[in-house]
């Protein structure tokens, strides 16, 4: 399986891999373009409690790594590594680029997808899932979209539950403290695409209302990609901002994919990224950042700024953040239907808890996949990869 994404969708689709090692229907091998990322699945694997799978890095002969521009660096691995990828008997990949295994001439096994994210943007549901022999997505808001755009057929897509929350939940009992004080904290996540990101736009309006306030925390994590091919000088112009105690400027530490921030924080800020959905695994106060002008009512690819009050860049800041709390009950429906919707199984207990009313989505996902394979194997109904949230498994600040 490649795993040539990025470490941000690792735990997408990963704890998936591990799960298919540990009950012996497959045996795993992982393919990273980069030497460096083999650490973070060894971690991953080891968090999880899983047995780790073979580990492969896809070296470039030395003339073509020297010459392969940059943009086409996966492109150009999963070329040279075709071979050994599409030996094997299902490959299961979280982006869609390895498609190209699929149209390149000669054998090509059956391709599963499990998608990174369960976000709105039309950029998820585009042309080439109609290369896929079998898409496992995390809800059923994906599925109908797949199905309404003729992307995929009903029995080869269903929906699993949330693979990246199951496993961050495992990884953290409770909801991290971010702060050593209780000032409610802000979470403010950017988009990487230019075209859609507020960040340009907000971001230092954003840092330095809350650092001349007294109210509040903010964690700054944007998407990971944002600040990939920054120089030095402005990252650290960016993250001199920081205040202790106050205020995190984190451009793509593991914190900022692993959940962390999503289950610590009080008040969800931004404007396209799926990690809403993350967040939103406790219904809580969102705020989203028009910097585009977009034309978002009715229209799908925007519905996740149903779930918050919808901001322009030069509002009053401290104004709209107070808003955002005072008009969460409003909005809290609507974020508790949209995100069932969106991550088969979450459910909340009577005290407001988050839990899975199936079983895991990890083992789901496994079991799904092996059937897709025509392997029979039964879903588990107890032990480790099938333990649904119990009451108190999850808190929140």
């Amino acid at each position: 399986m490649p795993a040539i994404g990025g470490r941000h969708q690792f735990a997408h689709f990963l704890p998936v891999a591990f799960e298919l090692q540990r009950r012996g229907t497959f045996d795993v091998t992982i393919f990273v373009p980069d030497a460096d990322e083999v650490a973070d699945i060894e971690n991953m694997a080891t968090a999880l409690g899983y047995p780790l799978p073979t580990i492969v890095t896809m070296d470039l002969p030395t003339p073509l790594g020297r010459r392969a521009p940059r943009k086409l660096d996966k492109l150009a691995r999963l070329l040279v590594w075709a071979r050994r990828i599409r030996a094997g008997n299902a490959i299961l990949c979280a982006e869609r680029t390895s498609t190209l295994l699929k149209r390149l001439p000669g054998r090509c096994p059956k391709i599963v997808h499990i998608p990174h994210g369960a976000g709105d943007r039309a950029v998820g549901f585009e042309k080439r899932f109609r290369y896929f022999d079998y898409v496992v997505v995390a809800g059923q808001k994906d599925r109908q979209r797949l199905l309404a755009e003729g992307l995929v057929n009903e029995d080869r897509c269903a929906a699993s539950g949330p693979v990246k929350i199951s496993a961050s939940l495992r990884r953290h009992a409770q909801a991290p403290r971010l702060f050593d004080n209780d000032r409610p904290v802000i979470l403010y996540n950017p988009h990487f695409s230019e075209k859609l990101s507020s960040a340009d736009s907000f971001t230092c309006r954003l840092i330095e209302a809350v650092a001349g306030d007294d109210r509040y925390n903010l964690v700054v994590a944007p998407h990971v990609r944002l600040a990939q091919n920054w120089d030095d000088a402005r990252r650290k112009t960016l993250e001199a901002m920081a205040v202790t105690g106050r205020v995190i400027i984190d451009l793509g530490s593991c914190r900022s994919i692993d959940m962390t921030y999503t289950l610590g924080a009080d008040l969800y800020v931004g404007d396209v990224s799926s990690q809403v959905y993350e967040f939103l695994v406790q219904p809580r106060p969102c705020l989203f950042v028009n910097s585009h002008d977009a034309k978002w009512n009715g229209n799908a690819d925007y519905a996740m700024w149903q779930f918050g009050d919808v901001i322009q860049p030069d509002c009053d800041v401290l104004d709209a953040i107070g808003q955002a709390f005072q008009h969460h009950p409003r909005f809290k429906g609507a974020q508790m239907a949209r995100a069932q919707a969106a991550l088969d199984g979450l459910d909340w207990n009577e005290d407001g808890e988050a839990q899975f009313s199936a079983a895991d989505p990890i083992a789901r996902a496994a079991v799904l996949i092996e059937k897709s394979m025509k392997v029979d194997h039964a879903m588990p109904a107890s032990g480790r990869a099938a333990i649904p949230l119990q009451s108190g498994d999850l808190s929140f600040r």
